[in-house]
Formats: structure tokens, C-alpha cells, sequence
């Protein structure tokens, strides 16, 4: 009679289980600040007299990929011999210039990402802080045109 009893249990705890692990996730991350400057990070909705400004980005800033460059110079050694590249892009094949392509897409993404926040953080920023944050923001900026910018403009 008890061992019934125990295995009913059991599966009502295990159902449980599986339906807490699904609908537990963990909340966004948001910048709260204050009329007074005073800036908090919450997983919950900010408090009163407090407005959300943005939520927090959890990505890791940036990602490590093993370039093409490496595993070539790793063949080369093992191999005993070096193959020297013409220098020209796309020198290295179809699939090293396509995994550049998306290396440089990603970079300019992040630092797109990087100027939305210097401009949250210019537009919150004290009387006494405004000259910092600005320059922050404009080397943000100079940095995507010299690094994103299209190549044909830059030429003229």
C-alpha cells in the first residue's frame, strides 16, 4: 500500500520538476536610473521614480574564432612546407575571404552596438561628465567609419 503511494509521489514530483525547468528563465537585465543620476542594474521592472533606459546586452563582447590563417600555418608545419599567399585578398580561397567577410560584419555590428550605448550614455550623462561621454561616443564613431565605411567612398 505505501509503495503505490511513494511511486505517485514521485511522478508528481518529477512532473513538477520538468515543468519548472521550463517555464524558469532567467530575466533580461535592465539599466534603471533616477532623476538624480543614480544608475541600478535589475532583472526586475525598475523601481518607482526610476526609468528603464535599455536592457543589457548578455553576449559576450567578442567572440574568439580560429582564423584560417592559423590551421594553414599548423598544415604547413606539419607538412614540412609553407605556402606564401599572393597578398591579395581573397588570395587564401572562396571560404577564407567569406569567413573575413563575416568576421568584419560582426566587428562593425558590435561597435553599432558600442555607439547606441555611448548614446544612452551621452543623453544620461551629468553636466560634469557630458565632455567625457561625448568623447567616448565620437571616437565609437570615428572608429566604425575608418573600419565599416565602404571602401568606394573612402577612395574619392
Amino acid at each position: 500500500m505505501l509503495l503505490p503511494m511513494m511511486r505517485t509521489v514521485l511522478i508528481a514530483v518529477l512532473v513538477l520538476a520538468a515543468a519548472g525547468g521550463t517555464v524558469c528563465r532567467a530575466a533580461p537585465i535592465s539599466r534603471c536610473e533616477f532623476s538624480d543620476g543614480r544608475v541600478i542594474y535589475s532583472d526586475e521592472p525598475c523601481p518607482a521614480g526610476a526609468q528603464r533606459t535599455r536592457t543589457v546586452n548578455e553576449k559576450p563582447a567578442v567572440e574568439v574564432i580560429k582564423a584560417p590563417v592559423n590551421e594553414r600555418a599548423q598544415n604547413a608545419k606539419s607538412s614540412g612546407t609553407v605556402q606564401r599567399s599572393s597578398g591579395e585578398p581573397g588570395a587564401e580561397g572562396p571560404e577564407a575571404a567569406s569567413e573575413l567577410r563575416k568576421l568584419k560584419v560582426a566587428e562593425c555590428d558590435d561597435l553599432v552596438r558600442r555607439i547606441e550605448y555611448a548614446q544612452h550614455d551621452l543623453n544620461a550623462a551629468a553636466a560634469g561628465e557630458r565632455a567625457s561621454a561625448e568623447l567616448s561616443l565620437r571616437r565609437l564613431q570615428a572608429e566604425h567609419e575608418s573600419k565599416c565605411a565602404p571602401r568606394a567612398a573612402a577612395g574619392r
